[in-house]
């Protein structure tokens, strides 16, 4: 749920942004369920980055955040989450991050309002943390009840697979506000949703009743009497009350049909339990809706529209603003919040940011206001930079997907974006950013909030402390420190504004200091289908770019070409460093070719099969230059044997001709190939598992093989992974490395013979792992979504996984 599934204009900026079993005779896919949902705690500190011996890498934030959510034991101990999988913990205020991974993406916190050690998230399944968020255990479905897990898709998306079959989800999760054994909890159960409720701290449940599709939340008035709660649970467009033992569904606001968003709070002084509410159209709901700030006291029996107050402050006749989110103070309803998009404060200027209330809604000031007006950005003067501020300006990160309040201090708020992560802890008279903290030199490092989307990084062979991050969504990044602080690399210099989005390669010149080539592209997250499942690839932006000052400027060499979203460039290294000879690959388009160092480019596409060839990868092999392409595949239905299928190419003519090369049995979707650097006839193959029937079986055709007869035949030699992006390789040590979607890193020192999990390294979706030219020892691994690591070559020996590799049984 962010803009990775879309293209959107925001002020003038494009940006692209972004959660086994077969019975008897077919493989299942499980996991090992004791390591992966019994994790003990002791190998591990509060505060701590990757995992001890881990680091990160990269200037922090980038990518879209949510669930912003504070302990009420602890201000200082908040968690969020991201889209891309990561989620991440702070027990400093902001100062700095952990992440840790529950295979999905998690979309709510919960924190035990009596046991301050304990807190549950909600991704593929309910898990439970006893020690503040260190380790996590499975409580639903329960581990007792769970045959395996099933990785399947385009983005290896993981189902519990649980004895009985059913596919379940937890949609809301409150604790009794005096018992951490009494859980109070919505489930969707093969497409039946009810309210279940466990004295036992999720160990056995009891349905209470059924319920309408949509819930959002479960709320428990705290003076209620502790055998029979007043509970209340809302939906999309109504809210039902259990009280004095009785059900009763009480309707939403008047004339709403879908409630974007709830938040409820209890005023004890008062004794008033109050629920807000908002609604009308937006980010998060696409179609016309009524617009309003709702506020109910007695259970959603009414309801009054409390926007008005910040509607005096909208410029009449102007098309209506977006009340994005709302919340309020658990402990201090009287305190609320809300995200407004597109307030038109005059005819010339819109508006975003959070408008605050401290009258339960009914006056508001603008407590955090980012003015946009005739194409120029004006930050709030109360928020404190921020990277992307700096280099895009606010309408990058837009106004807050969500808010967390501290349960008992109103001014300690947390908000979260497109991009970043904002606190103030003054009620909002002053905001700041938490991810990322600015050096010295001007450069800026990362608090450990890593959700950016990369390709790779590129060392200057003639500057080991001249550093690129190929990144999407935020574009190219610089270091000059050896990667300790992070900068822009597109801004004004020369980058085509509507190319800046995505560098997929880059490669400097090995003989002349300063030239490099680069790929860049205003369509990022490829060579997933999603980006052209529905709009196609014809009207992808990009080109090729040039350098002859290590970057610092570039030139476009491809203007004569028509736009295509490029993601490869290979230097003939053997070629006149004059006159280099280039390749390129244009996804959708094919292999372009030069003679002349990028000044001018050919189409190569002899041999190569389809009108819109996606072109992904050239290899070169170093003892003859025979060339290799990747080209990926089309299809998403499981199908092969098609003109949908990926293929792998083979040209000896420099790219004159291409001819298939046969591929491993079952395989359709080539990802990458490597060559061994001493035996010009050893192949390592990556690839994608394609779609299976039935909706626990796994992914199949995928992992990766060995030939060592040029492809002429090949063997499967990692199997239990189907989802592997990519294959890399270290000369020093003649070690293989390889990483992939279900949350594993692996390395080889037999040739690609057998493989071991590089353990300590535990996002869900890697991508790449490239090799530290200045200690074999140690490597990078390039995430989707998850920034950077860098740590141990080796893994490390004792270490709490949050992700296990899978295995397969028979």
């Amino acid at each position: 749920m962010a803009k990775d599934h879309q293209i959107i204009q925001v002020r003038g900026y494009q940006k692209i942004l972004r959660v086994l079993f077969l019975i008897a005779l077919i493989p299942i896919c499980f996991y090992e369920i004791s390591s992966c949902y019994s994790l003990s705690s002791g190998q591990r500190n509060l505060g701590e980055g990757a995992d001890g011996d881990w680091d990160y890498v990269g200037p922090g934030g980038g990518g879209a955040m949510f669930c912003p959510t504070v302990s009420p034991h602890d201000p200082k101990i908040a968690l969020v989450s991201c889209d891309m999988t990561g989620s991440f913990i702070t027990y400093n205020g902001g100062q700095s991050w952990r992440m840790f991974n529950l295979r999905g993406a998690v979309n709510f916190f919960v924190f035990d309002p009596v046991d301050s050690n304990t807190i549950y998230a909600n991704s593929i399944g309910l898990f439970k943390s006893i020690d503040k968020g260190i380790s996590w255990s499975l409580v639903c479905p329960s581990p007792e009840e769970v045959v395996g897990l099933v990785s399947k898709g385009d983005h290896a998306q993981e189902k519990i697979v649980t004895k009985d079959r059913t596919e379940s989800s937890v949609l809301a999760l409150a604790v009794d506000p005096a018992n951490s054994e009494k859980l109070f909890a919505v489930f969707k159960s093969d497409g039946l949703t009810a309210l279940f409720i466990s004295n036992d701290g999720g160990l056995h449940w009891k349905k209470e009743r059924d319920l309408e599709d949509g819930i959002q939340n479960v709320f428990i008035r705290p003076l209620s009497p502790i055998n029979d709660r007043t509970i209340f649970v809302t939906g999309k467009n109504s809210v039902f009350v259990r009280k004095n033992g009785i059900w009763k569904r009480n309707s939403g606001p008047s004339g709403v049909n879908y409630v974007t968003n709830y938040s409820a709070g209890f005023n004890s002084k008062e004794d008033k339990f109050i629920i807000y509410a908002i609604s009308g159209k937006g980010y998060f709901n696409a179609t016309k809706e009524l617009l309003g700030i709702f506020y109910s006291e007695d259970g959603g029996e009414t309801w009054e529209n409390r926007q008005g107050g910040l509607l005096r402050l909208h410029e009449e006749g102007a098309a209506a603003p977006e009340w994005r989110s709302i919340s309020t103070c658990r402990d201090n309803p009287e305190v609320v919040y809300v995200s407004f998009n597109n307030l038109t404060i005059d005819k010339q200027t819109e508006a975003v940011g959070v408008a605050k209330s401290q009258d339960y809604g009914q006056t508001w000031e603008l407590s955090w206001i980012d003015q946009f007006s005739n194409g120029k950005s004006f930050p709030a003067a109360n928020f404190h930079g921020g990277w992307l501020n700096e280099r895009f300006g606010p309408g990058w990160g837009e106004n807050p997907f969500a808010i967390g309040i501290a349960p008992t201090n109103p001014n300690i708020v947390y908000t979260t974006d497109f991009g970043r992560t904002i606190k103030t802890t003054d009620g909002g008279k002053s905001w700041q950013q938490v991810y990322s903290n600015k050096l010295e030199n001007g450069g800026w490092r990362s608090k450990g909030l890593q959700v950016t989307t990369g390709y790779g990084i590129v060392f200057d062979p003639f500057d080991r402390k001249h550093v690129f991050l190929l990144n999407t969504d935020t574009g190219l990044m610089k270091s000059f420190d050896g990667g300790e602080s992070w900068e822009s690399a597109t801004r004004n210099n020369g980058i085509p504004a509507s190319w800046i989005n995505s560098t997929y390669w880059l490669v400097f010149d090995p003989d002349i200091a300063g030239r490099v080539w680069a790929v860049m592209s205003g369509t990022h997250d490829l060579p997933r289908p999603k980006m052209w499942r529905t709009g196609g690839i014809e009207n992808f932006k990009g080109g090729i770019l040039f350098s002859e000052n290590a970057g610092r400027t570039w030139t476009p060499v491809s203007n004569q070409l028509r736009e295509a979203a490029f993601t490869n460039i290979v230097i003939d290294e053997d070629s006149d460093p004059d006159q280099r000879i280039l390749y390129a690959c244009a996804f959708g388009k094919g292999v372009y070719k030069s003679v002349d160092g990028g000044q001018s480019w050919q189409l190569r596409n002899k041999g190569i099969r389809g009108n819109e060839p996606l072109a992904w990868r050239i290899e070169r092999r170093k003892q003859d230059g025979v060339l290799f392409l990747i080209q990926s595949r089309r299809s998403e239905d499981g199908s092969i044997g098609n003109e949908d299928d990926g293929v792998l190419y083979r040209s000896d003519d420099n790219a004159e001709t291409w001819q298939e090369v046969k591929m491993p049995s079952g395989v359709n979707a080539p990802t990458s190939l490597i060559m061994d650097a001493f035996d010009s006839t050893h192949f390592l193959l990556s690839a994608w598992g394609r779609k299976s029937d039935g909706k626990f079986s796994p992914d199949e055709g995928g992992g990766i093989y060995l030939s060592q007869d040029e492809g002429k035949t090949w063997s499967n030699v990692l199997v239990e992974d189907q989802h592997i992006h990519d294959l890399s390789y270290d000369p020093r040590n003649k070690t293989y490395y390889a990483c992939g979607f279900n949350g594993s890193a692996y390395r080889s020192v037999d040739g690609g013979r057998s493989w071991t999990r590089i353990k300590g390294y535990n996002f869900k979706w890697g991508k790449r792992v490239e090799i530290d030219p200045n200690d074999p020892n140690k490597i990078f691994i390039i995430t989707f979504g998850g920034g950077v690591w860098h740590g141990p070559a080796n893994g490390i020996r004792q270490t709490i996984e949050d992700i296990k590799t899978p295995k397969l049984a028979y």
